[in-house]
């Protein structure tokens, strides 16, 4: 075998297992990938960032989706991500979201075999064992049962962050091209998922300390290079949020251990068993039902490749310390303030831990295998089958069975050690993989497919909930503009959207969270990761469903209730023109105040219309008394009007959320916002006649721009020296 055609074989096996692995999964259960945040969060998400993309204009700020519709602080649109847009035109474009979702998922599972592959190569690992790197990352339990069932921002950091790391390696010790690493953090960072980024800024302060330590002054210098870039990155996607969440429940964030999603020693005894769940506090209660700290079944496996060369050991350094860090977050505080449910770093671990595997059987097989590694290995399978059964008694079958694999493992490793023809290279030149080796990794990749196999039959689908939403074409005929060009104007829901959500009938007349983006009507009722406090204590419930969502039967007299201090009905300060009522929660229709009618009726929800449709929200809709205001021109993120008269009370009201980033200019300033949350004005100094602009802008709009700038520099300078200094090479070497 050519090292041309190995280059190509390995990872391309790896990619190939990964697809049919991932392939029959969705045999096994058709939706396994479209589960929870990706249904109701990200589907929708990507189809709104699609139609503004297909529009020519993406907007930071959409004011009729209120507390969901600060796009930019929310952080996870991916605005700036190019592949996030090739997704979302590719959601615009879909007739099955299922369909669009689960080919999104795979793709990046095989992205993320292949990125293991080449991080696994670049430590040092041979190519097949860096290649059983690349199969058994993607069967991370975490990664399947959460991140590529649902999460799907968590999915995409996965499987760039190898990548990444990669691309860092290549340019920090190779001083290869930077590009690799400037692209790849590029995509990963503006992914908007935090995790990842967490991971990396452990990953380069590692580089920069280790360089610094050893007086490796041009390495530490690129690694600084590599960090500015990165933290101006950082600075782009998440100071807006930072700066919003003032008036969002993440201001109050709780630092607690509530006991959820986070694991303690002996969780981690299932890391090993792919059928094992340990014993993780989630919604499902004190135990989920899927493995969310499985990691690989060969994990006691290591001790037959140990002990390492210290020049190896030297060489796996920073997975040695990402592994470290890894496990400590693993078993952290399950809230600390904005970062909450830290089993969200079991990618992080796997991957540490997992290369560190190929590593080390790269220099230990089948040479350096040794009679006590093998008893210190089958001493590794008997106490974390122990801990594991101590943790989970009930589950003594999955116990035994992942013991079982593994002891039939170490003794199928051992048996292929002692054939003499298992030194013998695939290929000629020193270094190369052997003989047994690749056959070791062959039967590895089997009993991974076995394990994967076990978890299909007992845990064929994420513990997370699937509402069964439809095609494109059944969501968008929900709530459809009146025939005629009329509008509906801008929707509200009320009540239980997920009461009948499993018979495919109610589909037709409501839809959930984000999936509202598909409907012809403006509906509020999308997902927010950052709920504006004073909205939802005015208008919603105290349950997690409704503050997302809004807004339950109280919250409907109080869209209704005259607001005191205006005058004016609550629903009209919001410019909300149509209400949809669950017939779940409201069995019979709700009384409509004077002005509003009850326009359609059908089996799961009550229509009520304004006899006289709103404009869409985001401008004037209330003026003081004797103060007189035309609106000149609006936008997304701007009203402009001209003020013709001041009277008493000289406040201008308008129907948006009072976020940190609104600026009035024309002598005018902000006011406390009425009720707490609508955006407000004062124009007392300006006079008759004059114009006023209230702007929104991401708050820290110079510093954004400031960074901006900062990473262009960075990434500019990097690649001129790169260049200058392979030019520099080539001369050299010409001489």
């Amino acid at each position: 075998m050519s090292p041309r055609v190995a280059s190509v074989l390995w990872p391309a096996v790896a990619t190939a297992v990964t697809v049919v692995l991932s392939v029959a999964r969705v045999i096994r259960e058709p939706r396994f990938y479209f589960t929870d945040d990706t249904e109701r969060g990200s589907f929708g998400q990507w189809w709104q960032l699609g139609d503004m993309l297909l529009r020519g204009h993406v907007s930071l700020l959409e004011p009729s989706a209120w507390q969901a519709g600060n796009y930019l602080a929310e952080g996870q649109w991916g605005l700036l991500n190019p592949l996030v847009w090739l997704i979302a035109l590719a959601a615009r474009a879909s007739a099955d979201p299922v369909v669009l979702a689960t080919t999104v998922k795979i793709a990046f599972l095989a992205v993320l075999a292949v990125g293991a592959y080449l991080l696994a190569r670049s430590f040092g690992a041979h190519r097949p064992w860096a290649a059983l790197a690349g199969v058994l990352l993607p069967q991370v339990g975490f990664t399947l049962y959460m991140d590529a069932a649902s999460w799907s921002s968590g999915l995409f950091n996965t499987a760039l962050l190898p990548w990444v790391w990669w691309g860092l390696r290549r340019s920090v010790e190779g001083r290869r091209s930077p590009v690799p690493y400037l692209v790849t953090s590029y995509l990963l960072i503006t992914f908007g998922y935090v995790f990842g980024v967490m991971a990396l800024v452990g990953v380069l302060c590692e580089s920069l300390v280790r360089h610094a330590v050893r007086r490796d002054a041009r390495r530490a210098v690129r690694t600084l290079l590599a960090s500015v870039w990165g933290g101006a990155l950082t600075v782009i996607v998440y100071l807006p949020g930072i700066l919003t969440a003032s008036v969002s429940e993440r201001g109050d964030a709780p630092f607690d251990n509530l006991r959820f999603l986070n694991a303690d020693l002996t969780d981690l005894a299932a890391a090993s068993a792919p059928t094992l769940t340990g014993t993780i506090r989630s919604w499902d209660g004190d135990v989920t039902l899927a493995p969310l700290v499985y990691i690989a079944w060969l994990l006691p496996l290591l001790p037959l490749m140990l002990p390492m060369r210290r020049s190896a050991v030297r060489r796996v350094l920073p997975l040695l310390v990402l592994g470290a860090v890894a496990l400590l977050a693993v078993m952290a505080p399950s809230h600390l303030g904005p970062i909450r449910w830290p089993l969200r770093f079991i990618p992080e671990l796997a991957l540490a831990v997992v290369i560190l595997f190929a590593v080390a059987a790269s220099y230990a097989f089948p040479r350096r295998i040794t009679r006590r590694g093998a008893w210190w290995s089958a001493g590794a399978i008997a106490a974390l089958a122990a801990l594991a059964w101590v943790d989970t008694p009930r589950a003594w079958q999955s116990v035994g069975a992942a013991g079982a694999l593994q002891l039939a493992a170490l003794g199928a490793l051992l048996w292929i050690a002692r054939r003499p023809w298992a030194a013998l290279p695939l290929r000629r030149g020193t270094g190369a993989a052997t003989r047994g080796a690749a056959l070791a990794v062959a039967g590895a990749v089997l009993a991974t497919a076995v394990a994967a196999a076990a978890q299909m039959a007992s845990m064929p689908r994420s513990p997370l909930p699937d509402s069964e939403a439809p095609d494109v074409a059944t969501m968008r005929s929900v709530l459809p503009a009146p025939a005629g060009g009329e509008t509906r104007g801008n929707a509200v829901v009320v009540g239980d959207t997920g009461a009948d959500q499993d018979d495919p009938a109610s589909w037709h007349e409501r839809l959930r969270e984000n999936l509202w983006y598909l409907s012809d009507t403006e509906v509020m009722n999308m997902y927010t990761v950052l709920p504006y406090t004073a909205f939802i204590g005015d208008l919603c419930a105290t349950t997690t469903e409704h503050l997302r969502t809004c807004v339950d039967e109280g919250g409907l007299d109080t869209l209704w209730s005259i607001d005191a201090e205006t005058g004016r009905r609550v629903s009209d300060l919001m410019s909300l023109s149509t209400v949809v009522a669950m017939k779940h929660t409201f069995p019979d229709p709700p009384e409509p105040p004077e002005g509003w009618h009850l326009a359609e009726q059908g089996e799961y929800t009550w229509v009520l219309q304004r006899d006289e449709v709103l404009p869409d929200a985001g401008g004037v809709v209330w003026q003081g008394d004797g103060t007189r205001v035309t609106v000149q021109a609006q936008d997304d993120t701007s009203v402009t009007f001209r003020v013709d008269a001041i009277g008493a009370d000289p406040r201008v009201a308008l129907s948006r959320l009072d976020y940190p980033g609104y600026t009035a200019t024309g002598g005018a300033a902000l006011a406390e916002p009425i009720r707490g949350w609508l955006l407000t004005a004062d124009v007392s100094d300006v006079a008759a006649g004059e114009t006023v602009t209230v702007r929104f802008a991401p708050p820290g709009t110079p510093l954004l721009i400031a960074a901006a700038v900062l990473a262009a520099l960075a990434a500019g300078g990097w690649i001129v020296a790169s260049v200058r200094e392979t030019l520099r090479a080539r001369r050299h070497s010409g001489r």
